[in-house]
């Protein structure tokens, strides 16, 4: 239905990418060396500082104190523990150990670059902030090289946070309703991302959440999608009830279709959405809306909203204002 993208074209387009944020990086250190030579003062340091938005890049990154290593991780990414200043730290590195038959090289640097792109363009309090990245060289390129070689080397730096089991933990009903209703801003949000509509398409809430200084937030953001399934006119769209509709000026791009007019490709727009909510709702919603938890003059408003949920017929905004007044209405209690 689609014309296949080319996968080298995607990877030398992640690796330009990469490559311009490590110049920014090393113009910002280059300029504050510069400030140091010439005597500049400590307020011109902070303003070259804040040219960049991360703490560490490749010339700060091995300042981390490990403490803790390859402590999970998954099949391509080694996850080290560590402090900096003070603070706990995550660094996911791409393991040279991990290597599965069915995961290439070049498909698990895109995948960890990726993860890193999303990253760096999608900003909410719901999603684990990166402190940071250094991209060394890449395996594939040592080759290029003469003599002795060190490792290729991707590495990230994000917040720490804790691992946990929402069905087992015992929150307050305040924490319950602040917990759903920043989930549900990060529906709305992935819904309306610079990148598009976002679809989560691999959720485990017990790998992809964390607990974060007690705000719940994503984790992983490698196998995350913008495109929402195509369809045909005559057969329609085959889940959440959504009706097949027509292509935008950009999206035809990507068909064989001549034009919208005659086009029988169509596309299930809001099928992202759905498929967030419906994860969202049977692993989170579930758990900290429970109707027997809250008062119970609430209790009937809470049983409605999750029924309106497992039916997949209520919308995001909807949710929010409905939880949003549940929120206000506890705290008058």
């Amino acid at each position: 239905m689609f014309r296949r993208i080319n996968k080298n074209m995607i990877i030398i387009i992640l690796l330009q990418l990469v490559l311009i944020y490590m110049v920014l990086n090393y113009n910002v250190s280059n300029t504050e060396q510069t400030y140091s030579r010439h005597n500049i003062n400590e307020d011109d340091k902070k303003s070259a500082r804040s040219l960049t938005k991360y703490i560490f890049n490749c010339t700060n990154i091995n300042n981390i104190r490990l403490f803790k290593y390859d402590i999970g991780g998954g099949m391509s990414k080694s996850i080290d523990i560590g402090t900096f200043e003070g603070e706990t730290v995550v660094v996911k590195r791409l393991s040279p150990r991990k290597n599965p038959k069915e995961r290439n090289a070049q498909f698990r640097e895109v995948l960890f670059m990726k993860d890193i792109l999303m990253r760096d363009q999608l900003d909410h309090p719901s999603i684990i902030k990166m402190l940071g990245f250094c991209v060394n060289h890449l395996k594939h390129d040592l080759n290029i090289y003469k003599g002795y070689l060190p490792f290729g080397d991707i590495s990230a730096v994000y917040e720490f946070g804790q691992e946990f089991k929402i069905a087992k933990v015992k929150f307050k009903i305040e924490e319950r309703l602040n917990h759903a209703v920043d989930l549900a801003d990060l529906i709305f949000y992935l819904h309306h991302s610079p990148l598009g509509s976002l679809k989560l398409v691999d959720f485990l809430p017990y790998d992809h959440f964390l607990m974060v200084k007690g705000k719940i937030k994503l984790i992983d953001l490698d196998y995350i999608s913008n495109v929402e399934p195509s369809c045909e006119f005559s057969t329609g769209c085959a889940y959440y009830n959504i009706t097949c509709q027509p292509l935008n000026n950009y999206e035809i791009q990507y068909t064989n279709c001549k034009s919208i007019s005659n086009c029988t490709i169509g596309v299930c727009r809001g099928t992202n959405l759905k498929h967030n909510l419906a994860r969202f709702t049977e692993s989170f919603f579930v758990h900290l809306l429970k109707p027997e938890l809250y008062p119970l003059d609430m209790q009937d408003k809470l049983l409605q909203l999750l029924q309106r949920l497992e039916k997949h017929n209520i919308h995001i905004d909807d949710i929010l204002d409905e939880l949003r007044d549940i929120k206000q209405a506890y705290a008058r209690h």
